[in-house]
């Protein structure tokens, strides 16, 4: 079944980056590099509200009790708007001088957690701010809770572990998500400590780099998208003696075309979206559920996009020379208005 959206007057102009649903399922918000976000009603399709951001947005994400929703950019910043209301974004948190690259809100501890992952391959785990405090204290950092350190390139996911109560009370950490990065790695940590379940259950995807790691609601295993490969690997998600595990099941059918991001619905069916090499020679993007392609859709790609990059291979740190630096800061706005200034004098 097709559905249209009824936009408002401020429609996107840029690359979708962001594409969230509350865990309620009534709204959905999506964000990108017009540094606008919106947020959706599932009732009536319609947009209920448009924010302008002061950066481009890189991650979002619906608090757990569906209230909030936060949204990170490339500056670092992450600010948080209601769901209820049309107050102005409040910045609430910052990494500091690093691009956030994953966002996610969990429940657990006393208020929940805020889990922002970043180009620097560390994941923040922050005290989630009670309702009525998320709106109230510009610029007033919530407590951090930890920080994970063991990936060695860019984090790429973060993702909350749900489990079933009764699984859940065989397990001796019952705060747990889990996070995928360009090294390679899917990992499960602690959100209260900071630290991996088991380091000894770490999956390494030797052949490929992880762009998208997507969760089933009930919680006994993920599906992991790696760059250029059309197949995804099938994880897990266990216990040995209450230790929460990961453990590599092996890799799921073949797929049409290799997805760059994955999403499970509510019944359980695997959604991607990749790209194809049509006969003359352009690309498309195409939507796909369980490996086949939905036809009838047509989406339009940006110049990123028709080459095949993934928003995790933009975050790939580039390696240049001293001379390469000077030459690219040439051409940066701040030292261009300031050379022009220092010939004005």
């Amino acid at each position: 079944k097709m559905i249209e959206l009824k936009d408002d007057a401020t429609p996107h102009t840029g690359i979708i980056r962001v594409f969230k649903v509350s865990d309620d399922g009534k709204w959905f918000i999506t964000a990108g590099d017009d540094k606008m976000v919106k947020l959706w009603s599932t009732d009536s399709w319609t947009c209920a509200r448009t924010v302008s951001m002061p950066k481009k947005v890189s991650a979002a994400a619906f608090t757990h009790d569906s209230k909030h929703y936060f949204c990170a950019d490339k500056f670092g910043e992450v600010h948080s708007c209601a769901v209820d209301d049309r107050a102005d974004p409040v910045l609430v948190l910052g990494h500091c001088s690093t691009i956030i690259t994953d966002l996610e809100c969990m429940a657990g501890g006393k208020t929940g957690y805020v889990l922002t992952g970043d180009r620097e391959n560390k994941i923040r785990v922050s005290v989630m701010p009670k309702p009525e405090d998320r709106m109230r204290f510009p610029g007033s950092a919530p407590e951090i809770q930890s920080f994970c350190y063991a990936h060695t390139a860019h984090v790429s996911c973060v993702r909350k572990v749900v489990q079933k109560p009764k699984v859940l009370e065989e397990w001796t950490t019952k705060d747990t998500f889990i996070s995928a990065s360009a090294d390679s790695y899917l990992r499960m940590w602690d959100a209260a400590s900071g630290k991996e379940t088991d380091p000894g259950a770490a999956v390494a995807f030797n052949n490929g780099t992880i762009v998208d790691v997507a969760t089933r609601y009930e919680g006994s295993h993920v599906a992991v998208a790696l760059e250029g490969r059309d197949t995804l690997g099938v994880v897990h998600l266990t216990q040995f003696r209450g230790v929460p595990k990961l453990f590599l099941v092996g890799w799921g059918p073949k797929w049409q075309h290799a997805p760059q991001s994955i999403k499970f619905d509510r019944q359980m069916l695997l959604f991607g979206v990749g790209l194809k090499t049509n006969d003359d020679g352009s690309t498309s993007a195409v939507l796909m559920r369980e490996g086949k392609v939905l036809d009838g859709l047509e989406i339009t790609l940006s110049a990123d996009e028709a080459a095949g990059k993934s928003l995790t291979t933009c975050f790939t740190k580039k390696i240049m020379s001293e001379d390469q630096r000077n030459s690219r800061k040439k051409d940066r706005r701040d030292v261009k208005l300031k050379r022009k200034a220092e010939e004005q004098l």
